[in-house]
């Protein structure tokens, strides 16, 4: 159809305020996708970060993030796996768990983020070895920082960071494992095992792998991986982290009330002082409990001091506990002292974890002697233990069941009772090497092999079995 001039004149305000509608929807869809472009690219890319939690100190790694409108995947270097382990493991590793997708040591599901002002805001998953945790963090100014949490709130580390790349490989890892090596065969409680087939396996892939390492992780992870068959407990690499991981408020000790005959005492770990055991034991000889059930169920160790302290309120007869042997003792000798022999040794019984560490250096080997409190618990007294029962828990549970003392119920221990020490190496790397070996009395060597329960049960059905046996007792 043909228009005339004037037809389209008075057709032109309309036609004007169509294309300025158009236009600013353009300008808006625009802005719009502009401001989703900058908000995505403040988290896609690399990052340069460090991972902080009290199993591996504060490690450098390098890791992906992918972003999709408002949501986010990382991945730290794929196929780290099976640069370290080799194919086939890899492939069953990926295959039975969820921990190495795409061969990843780390990495963050489920995350999603948002802006406010000029920080962006996110959460996700992170999972690993070390477990699965809620990060919630932000990134200003391209600074990334973040917090992990356990599924109860409780925080559990840290990830944080910037995106200022650094060339790769991070560091000489060949040479930090020559300087391991070497600070262990000069601290480690025997040499001998240094000839076994198990170190040898060990420091032969350990070799061979640093080969491929890229970053922290990566060295982490293989230590962790091939020092778990090794013929000891107690070795383990970490690098260490300026934020503490102790709660000086922590409670290690609870106390409850089954009903007037019986009370429930869990302990959670022996890392509190003697202090906080008398206070406990102060309540139970208060209550003159009948039975008391005793559990350490997940209580992987800690001091010494603690542990004494306990043994003094329920082994009611002065007792050897066994003997921390050195390497100036295996220097010099193949064979364990026997009980007799134990007199010509220094003798440990004060609740000092200083006396402990100068003892095994100056000395061929240092006897744990248990000396009962002047009041001390005679009632009838069950202990729980499962897999995870290990370290300190181990002497007294083995002292326990030897001189029938209590009655032991659940899962061997976990075998992992040796004294170590930490020692400073390079890049802020800290090896952990065991100074001395342990044997009982009666020359058990519990590092390795644990301590067997009285009556074996699954963790979950310790506890209801220590109340069937103490109902059996009562019907008796």
């Amino acid at each position: 159809m043909n228009h005339s001039f004037f037809e389209v004149r008075q057709h032109q305000p309309r036609f004007v305020l169509i294309c300025l509608q158009l236009s600013l929807i353009v300008l808006t869809n625009i802005h719009c996708f502009a401001q989703t472009d900058s908000v995505e690219s403040m988290l896609e890319g690399k990052w340069n970060l460090n991972l902080n939690h009290p199993a591996v100190g504060d490690v450098q790694f390098i890791m992906n993030f992918e972003t999709n409108k408002n949501q986010f995947k990382a991945y730290s270097k794929t196929n780290a796996d099976r640069n370290i382990v080799g194919f086939w493991n890899s492939f069953l590793a990926r295959s039975f768990t969820q921990n190495f997708k795409k061969g990843s040591l780390v990495r963050i599901e489920n995350g999603n983020f948002k802006t406010s002002n000029d920080t962006l805001y996110l959460k996700g998953k992170m999972i690993s070895t070390l477990g699965e945790f809620v990060l919630e963090g932000f990134i200003l100014n391209e600074n990334l920082q973040s917090t992990l949490k356990y599924s109860n709130r409780k925080i559990a580390g840290s990830i944080s960071g910037n995106r200022i790349i650094p060339d790769l490989p991070l560091r000489d890892y060949k040479a930090l494992f020559e300087d391991i090596e070497a600070l262990t065969k000069n601290k480690i409680y025997n040499k001998d095992v240094l000839q076994s087939k198990g170190w040898k396996t060990f420091s032969n892939e350990m070799t061979s792998a640093t080969n491929n390492f890229q970053d922290d992780l990566d060295i982490i992870f293989a230590f962790y991986y091939y020092s778990k068959r090794l013929p000891f407990s107690h070795y383990t690499l970490t690098r260490s982290s300026k934020v503490s991981t102790n709660n000086q408020n922590e409670k290690h000790l609870t106390l409850k009330q089954k009903n007037t005959e019986i009370a429930y005492l869990r302990i959670a770990s022996f890392k509190g002082s003697s202090q906080e055991v008398d206070s406990i034991f102060n309540l139970i000889y208060q209550n003159n409990y009948k039975y008391l059930i005793v559990d350490l169920r997940n209580n992987s160790g800690g001091n010494v001091e603690a542990g004494l302290a306990f043994a003094s309120h329920v082994i009611n007869s002065t007792s050897y506990g066994g003997i921390f042997l050195t390497q100036n003792w295996f220097n010099t000798y193949s064979h364990v002292p026997k009980i007799q022999d134990y007199e010509n040794f220094q003798h440990f019984t004060k609740a000092n974890n200083d006396l402990l560490l100068r003892g095994i250096h100056q000395y061929e080997g240092l006897c744990l002697k248990i000396i009962p409190k002047e009041k001390n618990y005679n009632g009838k007294l069950f202990i729980l233990i499962n897999k995870n029962t290990a370290s300190t828990c181990e002497p007294i549970v083995y002292e326990l069941k030897k001189q029938e003392r209590a009655i032991i119920i659940g899962e061997t221990t976990a075998g992992s009772m040796l004294n170590s020490e930490t020692f400073v190496l390079n890049e802020k790397f800290e090896i952990k090497i065991p100074t001395a070996d342990y044997y009982t009395s009666d020359g058990y060597r519990i590092d390795q092999n644990g301590v067997e329960p009285n009556i074996k049960t699954n963790s979950n059905d310790a506890l209801k079995t220590a109340f069937e046996k103490i109902t059996t007792l009562e019907h008796q």
